[in-house]
């Protein structure tokens, strides 16, 4: 019987079991990768790996993960008040998936600072407002710093915070964001109907449940999807794809159950007038007759 463990050391950085590239093994997913501007995330054989050295604390490779799945990971704090980021700010400019969510949790809606000392978060902001634009919000405005005063008593000479800001971090990864704007979609869910079998794989393996078969349809609920690619990673006739766009819709397909002429087993088609299922349609001389 172990009464003290060995190592006591904690986990270190990485994707963790919701990482698309950790469930689905020809995942293309370089979403963390992509956003890193220190080269600090890579791919190996499949799977992501950390360099925590490298790591400059920015938080974006969370903000872009499109299923929450990065840990061990501090996230960024700010200061706010009053409804407004305030100084002192980080060397590095928040993304603008990190703003969205200051947008969103906490009404954010002005930055303090220097214009010509902050010039990254100025062109963050911009970035920022014209997303907005686009998900029908208010924008952001930029503030001078406030003057506050300074207290000379002696106590206070080691002071640095003020006491009326508040710190805070906010919820990262594609998943969360998605749900506070769901009005409108990041990502369109495009299908060839032509080259779809109606396997079901892309349903079974979203996250998000963005793609379902029940009944008689298929729905494409675009705005439930945060563009992981798990559905165009298994599909074999390359019948889906996942572009980039702000239209929200919901695409609902009609389709038939129908019983095999050969193997006798139900399966999904586009019409009635189908008597083979995909499988059969591909075996010849009876090989899968009951």
């Amino acid at each position: 019987m172990n009464v003290f463990a060995l190592d006591t050391r904690s986990a270190p950085a990485g994707a963790g079991h919701s990482c698309v590239r950790n469930r689905v093994q020809q995942a293309s997913c370089q979403a963390c990768v992509l956003a890193c501007s220190v080269d600090a995330v890579t791919v190996s054989d499949g799977k992501v790996y950390f360099d925590t050295e490298a790591c400059i604390g920015c938080g974006a490779c969370q903000f872009a993960c499109p299923t929450g799945a990065v840990d061990k990971l501090t996230l960024p704090r700010r200061h706010y008040r009053d409804g407004a980021l305030v100084m002192p700010l980080s060397v590095a400019a928040p993304g603008v998936d990190e703003l969205l969510m200051w947008h969103a949790e906490y009404q954010i809606r002005a930055v303090e600072l220097h214009m010509a000392l902050n010039p990254a978060w100025v062109m963050a902001i911009a970035a920022l407002n014209l997303k907005l634009k686009q998900l029908r919000q208010p924008l952001w405005t930029i503030l001078p710093p406030s003057v506050t005063a300074i207290d000379h008593a002696r106590r206070h000479w080691l002071q640095i915070n003020n006491d009326k800001d508040n710190t805070a971090s906010v919820t990262p990864g594609r998943r969360v964001r998605r749900a506070h704007f769901s009005a409108v979609s990041e990502y369109q869910l495009a299908l060839d109907q032509a080259a779809c079998f109606l396997c079901g794989a892309c349903a079974r393996v979203c996250p998000e449940g963005a793609i379902q078969l029940a009944g008689e349809s298929m729905t494409l609920n675009h705005s439930r999807c945060t563009g992981c690619g798990s559905c165009e990673d298994v599909c074999f006739p390359h019948a889906i794809k996942v572009i980039q766009s702000d239209e929200c819709t919901l695409t609902t397909l009609a389709i038939r159950e129908i019983p095999c002429s050969t193997c006798h087993r139900p399966f999904f088609a586009w019409t009635a007038q189908s008597q083979e299922c995909p499988i059969c349609q591909r075996h010849h001389y009876g090989m899968r007759e009951a």
